[in-house]
């Protein structure tokens, strides 16, 4: 690990929905992630979640490394989000306005950094997802307040806007753990204090909650128009069953007219 120096980048790509560890090389002990060293200087480490975060590694080798991970990656992105950071060496483990600063570059303390910026790119996918969706909450609540007569609904696009919102729900409760704190934690004060501050620079938490609150408004509102839809077209069936009642009435009592006058 010292061969990382006392001043590196730290990169990380969320490249897909997860990545296959089992099996694979570099994993110390079960607490810790796969974590894969380069020929030169630097590292890889792998976390289940779909993030890649290399340490001191150049970045020419960064899309080498992940294209040569083939299927260990489940449902690999076109697009990688990626978060960028410094780490330094100091005195204390703290974090300063251009830099995370540890007391030693251990291995413990490098998988936390990786556990941070992991989580905080997977809520940056998850925030650019969201973001697509949530300004057309707004037209649609306003066509409801002044013109709800003419409101027109896509049941499809209503549906796959409710997928949409589940799908990262599922992946930030799941695969993700956003609000839980990773087991090498458990036993050592030092890194769970390291933790924290990591946490709080990042805010994940706060991230994470605004996060739900949104999805949590984007998955209401397109139910609710999927029932204003589905509500209307039972309507609509309504009136066509009206319609052709009205219908066999008057043939039969056109029929019943024209049997009286022969």
């Amino acid at each position: 690990m010292a061969e990382l120096g006392t001043r590196f980048e730290v990169r990380a790509y969320n490249v897909g929905e997860a990545i296959e560890i089992k099996g694979a090389e570099g994993r110390p002990s079960p607490p810790l992630a796969v974590i894969d060293p380069f020929e030169s200087t630097g590292i890889a480490i792998l976390l289940r979640s779909g993030v890649v975060v290399f340490f001191a590694v150049p970045s020419e080798k960064h899309h080498p490394y992940i294209e040569s991970l083939g299927s260990r990656i489940t449902g690999k992105y076109e697009r990688f989000e990626s978060e960028r950071a410094l780490v330094r060496v100091g005195e204390a483990d703290s974090v300063e306005p251009d830099a995370l600063v540890v007391a030693d570059a251990s291995i413990e303390k490098l998988s936390v950094i990786a556990e941070v910026l992991g989580k905080s790119v997977l809520l940056a996918r998850s925030e650019a997802e969201v973001a697509r969706t949530f300004p057309s909450i707004e037209p649609l609540a306003l066509q409801m307040s002044e013109r709800p007569h003419r409101l027109r609904f896509n049941q499809n696009d209503l549906i796959r806007q409710i997928g949409d919102a589940l799908l990262v729900q599922h992946h930030l409760v799941g695969s993700a753990a956003v609000l839980e704190k990773p087991d090498l934690l458990w036993d050592s004060i030092v890194l769970d204090r390291l933790y924290t501050r990591l946490e709080d620079e990042y805010e994940l938490r706060e991230r994470s909650l605004a996060l739900e609150r949104k999805l949590t408004v984007v998955t209401h509102a397109a139910q609710t128009m999927l029932e204003l839809h589905q509500t209307r077209r039972s309507y609509k069936v309504e009136w066509y069953i009206v319609g052709l009642i009205l219908f066999e009435i008057v043939f039969n009592i056109g029929e019943l007219i024209i049997k009286g006058a022969t």
